[in-house]
């Protein structure tokens, strides 16, 4: 590559340690209604259509485990190790935007066809996410990487603590759409403050052209899974398909079978923000210290735990209960992984390695919501529960047998 390339990781700036706090603060603000949203979508999906199947392909096409999310993060970060970072988290900005008005309009009309595109755009904002992850690492020293996306996810985190409450309450007052508006509102406000002052993290001179044959060769190499990491390829589709079956549909399936309120849910989501926030920096510093193996067995088995505990609940107050164990699958979970990422590969390829791996988990997560809604329509709301929780207790063996790690404690591998 004949790229002159100027990584300011090799000497970290002072400045660029503003970044991680930058970051985190729109985190913060997009966090306010971010979490409102994770709360009342599916309430809201339900209202204008009332099959979990359908629920399900929406959530398939751009929620968490959709596929627009991992295509999204492997434009996004390919994108970004050739162009440079903050232009991806801006148009991610506008890509949210553009979701959050084809919501309104699907309430405003009430035609659930409109949900297809809001949803489509949610997804596609998942180009910043190899950025995000990229520009933190950054920023910072090699020591300071595994804390710094501990205090990224928990400034994200921290609203779900009492945002998730206020908009299910909103919306059980009066509807959803103002949920909706207020999130557009803020989603411009950060975009303003992205524009002025995050700073880039990775300087091209003389670019070479990305064109579209060269997404090819990347989309084909996407699947040319180096030797020495396709067991962690293994044991985390596993992970992504089984936590799509159950998980990512839960609030439909609560609100259907057990007539929960949308305040309700908002709850629910408010004790799983708190168990977040209240583990993920200690997390982040335990896995400094132990490395990532034993993190990435012990949320799979917490998260065994947690689906039992939604398997045998009949009462609101059991699921209180079971949700802030919930909370700590994803503190155990997220660092984890985007510390193993950072950790493996080289500075300038670390979009890329992020994008690729989410693209590739993705690819076989994507049909899990879908599954899991044809699961709830034709047998009810343990069947998707059990499979999940099935799946998970699999990921972990898999896991404990399959990942190796060094005496340092990282993950035994660099790629190339």
């Amino acid at each position: 590559m004949n790229n002159s390339i100027k990584n300011t990781n090799n000497k970290i700036d002072q400045n660029l340690e503003s970044n991680v706090k930058f970051l985190s603060s729109t985190h913060f603000l997009g966090g306010l209604y971010y979490n409102m949203l994770w709360a009342i979508r599916q309430p809201f999906f339900l209202s204008l259509n009332s099959s979990m199947t359908f629920i399900g392909l929406l959530e398939g096409i751009g929620g968490f485990n959709g596929i627009m999310t991992p295509i999204s993060q492997l434009i996004g970060g390919w994108l970004s190790d050739k162009n440079g970072r903050k232009k991806y988290v801006i148009i991610a900005s506008l890509s949210i935007i553009s979701a959050m008005i084809f919501f309104l309009i699907a309430g405003y009309t009430k035609l659930a066809f409109f949900l297809i595109p809001a949803m489509l755009f949610f997804g596609a904002s998942a180009i910043s996410w190899p950025s995000f992850d990229s520009i933190i690492a950054e920023s910072v020293s090699e020591e300071k990487i595994a804390i710094s996306y501990s205090i990224f996810m928990f400034a994200g985190v921290v609203p779900g603590i009492f945002s998730p409450y206020l908009g299910g309450k909103i919306a059980d007052l009066f509807g959803y759409l103002p949920v909706f508006s207020l999130g557009i509102f803020i989603e411009i406000l950060c975009l303003i403050l992205i524009i002025l002052y995050l700073k880039e993290t990775l300087f091209i001179k003389n670019k070479e052209r990305s064109d579209f044959s060269q997404f090819l060769i990347l989309l084909k190499d996407s699947f040319k899974i180096p030797k020495i990491l396709r067991n962690f390829y293994i044991a985390t589709i596993v992970d992504i398909f089984v936590w799509g079956l159950g998980s990512s549909i839960l609030f439909g399936m609560l609100r259907k079978t057990f007539n929960f309120s949308v305040s309700q849910i908002g709850i629910l989501t408010c004790m799983i923000s708190i168990s977040w926030a209240i583990t993920q920096i200690p997390v982040g510093r335990l896995i400094e210290k132990f490395g990532c193996k034993i993190f990435l067995i012990l949320s799979e088995l917490i998260g065994v735990i947690t689906m039992f505990g939604f398997l045998i609940s009949t009462k609101y107050e059991h699921f209180l209960i079971f949700s802030f164990l919930w909370g700590m699958v994803a503190s155990t979970w997220v660092p984890t992984m985007k510390t193993l990422i950072a950790n493996s590969v080289d500075k300038t390829k670390r979009g890329e390695a992020i994008g690729k791996l989410s693209f590739f988990r993705g690819l076989f997560g994507f049909p899990a919501p879908f599954i899991g809604g044809i699961l709830f329509d034709n047998f009810g709301f343990k069947i998707p529960i059990l499979a999940n929780l099935i799946g998970a207790l699999i990921a972990a063996i898999l896991i404990f047998l399959l990942v190796h790690e060094s005496p340092k404690g990282k993950l035994a591998y660099k790629t190339q």
